[in-house]
């Protein structure tokens, strides 16, 4: 069977033309895989820590905080050079970025299906002549309708969403219900480390513990560098497939990437 991607050797799908949405799902993508380099170089790097310790001592010496700069002299505070020290911190961000940018391609692309087809969203609702007479053509009306619903379904759960595609755009976003619960998951741990600073809640560990991982309620979710290029793979893997569907089924222009 031939495919319409390639596959690099970590096993990521490679496009080499995809969407307006798709084309910016990608550069974020390589920027975070850049981000994430960078902070693994800089691991290996200790040839500055002498000149950066200097550096600070004399900072922190014209503040007159003499604590801080007897901590600068001893070798305890080699610890605040290492990458491994921000890992928590530094996993965090990037992997709401990278939720982030997974999200904002289903709704671009939603907005490019939509646009190519609007009558997707036909629908019983009633629109007061108020609202439809306060934008000056056809195209922004549809626009914001648009926009509007495509909001309301991101506040839904991944069911309403997985629903939407396949009712609406008769597309099935996930080829087995174990994609479809790593799919949440995902999500999940995204909405808590904005919301909770990270803390597994109860309704979190009882959802998604198993017999191989068990997530123990009040510990702080972590992602090694390592892991978040994995998952940062699984899910443009998830959305290449996604690509391929529509791009078929909605004949959507396409970009070299």
């Amino acid at each position: 069977m031939s495919h319409n991607y390639s596959t690099n050797k970590f096993g990521v799908k490679i496009l080499s033309e995809g969407t307006k949405s798709f084309k910016a799902f990608s550069e974020e993508t390589l920027n975070l895989e850049f981000f994430l380099l960078y902070i693994l170089l800089n691991e290996s790097n200790n040839e500055n820590i002498i000149e950066k310790k200097d550096f600070l001592k004399k900072l922190y010496e014209n503040h007159g905080d003499e604590k801080l700069v007897d901590f600068l002299q001893s070798e305890k505070s080699d610890v605040i050079f290492k990458a491994k020290s921000y890992e928590k911190y530094f996993g965090q961000m990037a992997y709401t970025r990278m939720a982030d940018n997974v999200l904002s391609y289903f709704k671009d692309i939603l907005v490019e299906i939509i646009k190519s087809k609007p009558q997707i969203l036909k629908s019983s609702e009633k629109e007061s002549l108020d609202y439809i007479f306060s934008f000056s053509s056809m195209e922004e009306l549809i626009e914001d309708i648009t926009e509007r619903n495509i909001e309301k379904l991101f506040y839904n759960s991944v069911k309403d969403i997985k629903k939407f595609f396949i009712e609406r755009l008769g597309i099935n976003l996930f080829v087995n219900n174990v994609v479809e619960k790593n799919f949440e998951q995902f999500i999940k741990q995204r909405n808590l480390i904005v919301h909770n600073r990270g803390i597994i809640s109860r309704d979190f560990s009882k959802t998604f513990s198993n017999e191989y991982v068990k997530y123990e309620v009040g510990n702080t979710l972590g992602f090694s560098y390592e892991n978040l290029s994995k998952i940062n793979g699984t899910m443009t893997n998830l959305l290449v497939d996604l690509e391929l569907a529509v791009t078929k089924k909605f004949n959507l222009e396409k970009f070299n990437l």
